[in-house]
Order: C-alpha cells, then sequence, then structure tokens
C-alpha cells in the first residue's frame, strides 16, 4: 500500500506539473523571446527598404533609398536571434515612445548575400585585421602617427553619463581598398577606443572588390563585436560610370547606402550626432578628431581635410573638381587650357581665405571633400537631406557640391577646411603629404584660439563656377530659394 501510494504521489505530481507547463506555455511568454522581440523592437524593423534608382528623376522630392540587412547579434546578448532576410516591401513596425528613449544596443549586421568568399583572400585576411586591431607589426605598411593628444580631445570623450545613443558615425565606401584598410580603420578603431564605443557606429560599403577587401571587412565583425562597436558592413555591385549607371547618381546612392544605418533609424542616435565620411585614404587618428574637434569648436556644420596626389614634387590638391571657395571659384585656376600650371596656388583670388589657408588656420568655403569630413548629422536624421545628383536646369556637379548647395538652402553653410588635417590615397603619399603640408599635432603647437575662429559668412556666393568639363567651365546662379 506504502508502494502504490507513493507512486500515485508521484503520477500525481508529475501531472501538477505538465498543467502547470502547459498553462505557462498557453498564458505566458517565454523570457527568452521576450528579450528577442525587445531587441527586434529596438532595431525598428531593419529591412525595411525603398529604391533610390526610381526618384533620380526627381531626387530632392523623396529620401534616400534603403535596402535589407541581414541581422546577426552578437553572442553577448541572452540569447542570439539567427540570421535572416526580411521582404523588401514589409511595412516597417510600429515604434512606441519607450522604444525610441532606451539606448540602441549593439548590432553587428552583414548584407552581402550572394557574395563569394575567397578562400585564400579570407585566409590572409588575419593579417589586416590584427593589424587593424593592433597596429602595425612591420609586415603591412603603416604611417608614423604620434600618440593622440589626449587635453586637446577630452570634450569629445565624455563619459560621465550611462545609457547614452551614438554620437559619433563612421561611414565610409570601399572598392579595391585592402592596402589601405589598415592604415584607414586602424584610425578609426584608435578614434573609437578614445571616444567609448557605445557612442561610435561604423558602417561600410564594399562593392565588388577582387584583393582581399570584403574578406577583411567580414572578418572584421567579430573584433568590433569585441570592441562593443555597432558595425554595418553592405555590399554593392553598383559601379559608378559603368555601363546603364550615370557617375554621380551611382556616387550618390552609395554614399546613402553608407549612411543608411542612420538614416533609417534616426531614433536610435543623439540629435547632436557627427558623421565622419572617409574616402579610402591614410589617415592618422589625430586626423579624425582634429575634423570631429573643430566642426565642434567653430560650431560648423562640415569641417574638411585635404587630400594631395602627385607628392613627388610637393603634392596637387586632389579634390579640385568639388572644392569652391567663397566667391564661388575652384580653389585653384585652372584656364581653359586645362592647364594644371597654377594648382600650387590655392584660393588663389580669395585673399581672406589665402592669407588664413597660409597661417594654417581653418577656411570657410563654400563646398569641399577632400577625402574626409566631418558633418552635422542633424539635418540626414531629419529627412531634410541626402547626396543627389543633379536636377533640372542645374548644373553638373559632383555629389558633395549638391550636398553643399542643400546645406546652405537649409541654412547649415558654416563650412571649412581645416589645413593641418592633409591626407593622401596610400600610406606613402599620407607620410609625404604630412611633410609637405603639415600635420595636426604640428599645427596644433602654433595655434592661436582667437585667431583659429572664423568670422562666419552667413550668405552663400552669388554664382557657382560649374565644370561640366574643364574646358567648358561656365558660372550657375546660387539663390537661397526652396
Amino acid at each position: 500500500m506504502r508502494k502504490l501510494a507513493a507512486s500515485l504521489g508521484q503520477t500525481f505530481l508529475l501531472l501538477t506539473l505538465l498543467v502547470l507547463l502547459i498553462f505557462q506555455q498557453l498564458h505566458k511568454q517565454p523570457l527568452i523571446d521576450k528579450q528577442q522581440d525587445g531587441l527586434r523592437l529596438a532595431t525598428n524593423g531593419l529591412n525595411q527598404t525603398h529604391t533610390a534608382f526610381g526618384i533620380l528623376n526627381e531626387p530632392h522630392l523623396l529620401p534616400p533609398s534603403s535596402v535589407s540587412f541581414i541581422s546577426m547579434l552578437p553572442s553577448i546578448t541572452p540569447a542570439p536571434i539567427q540570421s535572416e532576410t526580411q521582404h523588401l516591401h514589409q511595412p516597417t513596425p510600429t515604434i512606441s515612445r519607450a522604444a525610441t528613449e532606451v539606448q540602441a544596443p549593439q548590432v553587428l549586421q552583414i548584407d552581402c548575400e550572394g557574395r563569394e568568399t575567397d578562400r585564400d583572400s579570407f585566409t590572409k585576411a588575419g593579417d589586416y585585421v590584427h593589424s587593424v586591431m593592433n597596429g602595425s607589426d612591420g609586415y603591412l605598411p603603416r604611417l608614423e602617427c604620434p600618440p593622440l593628444n589626449a587635453s586637446r580631445y577630452h570634450g569629445l570623450s565624455d563619459r560621465t553619463t550611462s545609457g547614452q545613443k551614438p554620437r559619433f558615425f563612421f561611414a565610409t565606401n570601399l572598392h579595391q581598398s585592402a592596402h589601405i584598410i589598415p592604415q584607414l580603420l586602424g584610425a578609426i578603431i584608435e578614434v573609437i577606443r578614445f571616444l567609448g564605443p557605445e557612442v561610435c557606429v561604423v558602417s561600410v560599403v564594399e562593392g565588388r572588390s577582387t584583393d582581399g577587401t570584403f574578406e577583411i571587412l567580414k572578418s572584421l565583425a567579430k573584433e568590433m563585436e569585441h570592441l562593443g562597436v555597432s558595425y554595418f558592413l553592405s555590399c554593392s555591385e553598383l559601379q559608378p560610370g559603368g555601363e546603364g549607371m550615370e557617375r554621380i547618381s551611382t556616387l550618390a546612392e552609395l554614399r546613402n547606402r553608407a549612411l543608411w544605418p542612420l538614416t533609417q533609424h534616426a531614433h536610435l542616435y543623439d540629435p547632436s550626432t557627427t558623421i565622419i565620411f572617409l574616402n579610402d585614404i591614410a589617415p592618422c587618428a589625430e586626423d579624425l578628431l582634429e575634423l570631429i574637434h573643430q566642426q565642434m569648436v567653430l560650431k560648423a556644420d562640415m569641417t574638411c581635410g585635404m587630400d594631395w596626389y602627385n607628392l613627388d614634387d610637393g603634392g596637387t590638391f586632389y579634390d579640385s573638381w568639388i572644392g569652391r571657395q567663397m566667391n564661388g571659384e575652384t580653389f585653384f585656376e585652372v584656364p581653359q587650357s586645362t592647364s594644371w600650371d597654377f594648382s600650387k596656388n590655392l584660393f588663389w583670388n580669395h585673399e581672406t581665405s589665402k592669407s588664413r589657408y597660409s597661417l594654417g588656420q581653418p577656411v570657410q568655403v563654400f563646398s569641399c571633400w577632400n577625402g574626409a569630413v566631418a558633418l552635422s548629422a542633424e539635418p540626414f536624421l531629419e529627412g531634410k537631406i541626402w547626396f543627389r545628383t543633379e536636377v533640372a536646369e542645374e548644373c553638373h556637379l559632383g555629389e558633395p557640391v549638391h550636398l553643399a548647395k542643400d546645406l546652405w538652402k537649409l541654412g547649415h553653410g558654416k563650412i571649412a577646411v581645416i589645413p593641418s588635417v592633409n591626407v593622401g590615397y596610400s600610406v606613402d603619399d599620407s607620410r609625404k603629404a604630412k611633410e609637405a603640408h603639415g600635420s595636426v599635432s604640428y599645427v596644433a603647437t602654433k595655434e592661436s584660439i582667437q585667431l583659429s575662429r572664423i568670422d562666419w559668412q552667413r550668405k552663400p556666393p552669388g554664382q557657382i563656377k560649374c565644370l561640366g568639363t574643364w574646358d567648358h567651365p561656365s558660372w550657375e546662379p546660387f539663390e537661397l530659394r526652396e
């Protein structure tokens, strides 16, 4: 009888537990699912997309495009979510006010579906990743950059508050860039460690590379996870100037893609966020910090460095098609013969700019890009601006010039060149550029805070030089019209 009673008791207990488990499954969502849903909610449907090429005829009317991302949440979360690709036209989930006020979680995302990995390049990627994360070991070329001036940039790395939203968004487009990745990404990583990974986001768009660029960038994802920074890598087959692809509209599309993690999820970012947009250059970490520092100190909307090539004879300013002085002219004179004979005479017909540049002081310009910029994310977060090509009756200009035009129209015309930030498109060219034109650490020692300030000109030039082709220049009226 005792054995029978014990057996019945055990059976009753098991049945009770089974009923409780069934009841829980019917009436209570498991904690792990709640955590997963919360993370999905916080990232706000990152797969909602549009297509920009459908609006190229009227790009001023609609925001830039977006494509799906494959979500790969880091292993440090309580329960990792499996990677998944959602449909392109799936409606964006409604986000509650509470969701928009929490700190955005660290996110690792790779949107390169169908992109084949070269096994040999993937094997070699480890050396590049090591160089990016740990500096030069002699195998891969790196610049000899000075230590960061912590006292100069201490105001940028305020970590006194918790639960901060990202405030620094690093963006770049890379093609066949394996040779530059250790220096470029290495500088970005050094800056992120200084600013704090929790307030930084890195977004890279890779396209059509066969030199191991994609494999290196993909291999970096795990290191980015360990660092604690959100990392977005997407791939594109767009080829500026390729068959059926107009060069400027394609470049604009690629730049907009690099900004999607910011523009499509503006609620996750601090309103004061700074975008640091970089070409395939070889900078020192101090170059990037100086652009951010000057953008904040000058209360500028955008700051640019100076990029150089042909460094064997002192160098030629690179971004001559984009840069415009405050009189609407190019940074140096280019006659109709298209001679480059005057390329050393920068700011040739604007005396104030010429004088300030010669002293290493920030110079207000109408437009610039020059390989590296720091600009306010505010108009991008508000959906008021994006990269674009020309519209009807508008001059054929580079997408950074159109960006500058739109910034001026929105009242964000405080754009400046920082003469101490000098970069090239290889490690050797950057070294020579700094030797010939100065470095941040050298110029900063001679800096006068009073003289470095800019008396901002609020009105843009009445006309801008148009260079559809170098041998047929013209002038385009510029008005602050809607």
